[in-house]
């Protein structure tokens, strides 16, 4: 089945791929649920919690990249 792929850090959307639908419960950042439609400059990002997809500006996630690899590589900003 198609699924949706999401960074696990920062949620925002990577791409697709196939997946067998009885894995899908045992991965991480992949959802069989579609991301919306977006335009130029913006970024779909998956709610864990609502289970759903959200659209930002690309300024955001930009903002959320900086402090993904701010956090990951362990500099302060």
């Amino acid at each position: 089945m198609k699924a949706y792929l999401f960074n696990t850090e920062n949620s925002l959307f990577e791409g697709e791929a196939f997946e067998d639908p009885e894995m899908l419960p045992y991965e991480e950042g992949i959802t069989p649920v579609p991301p919306p439609e977006y335009e130029h400059g913006q970024v779909p990002v998956f709610d864990h919690r609502k289970n759903e997809w959200a659209v930002i500006s690309i300024n955001i996630a930009r903002q959320l990249l900086n402090i993904s690899m701010a956090t990951s590589t362990g500099s302060k900003l």
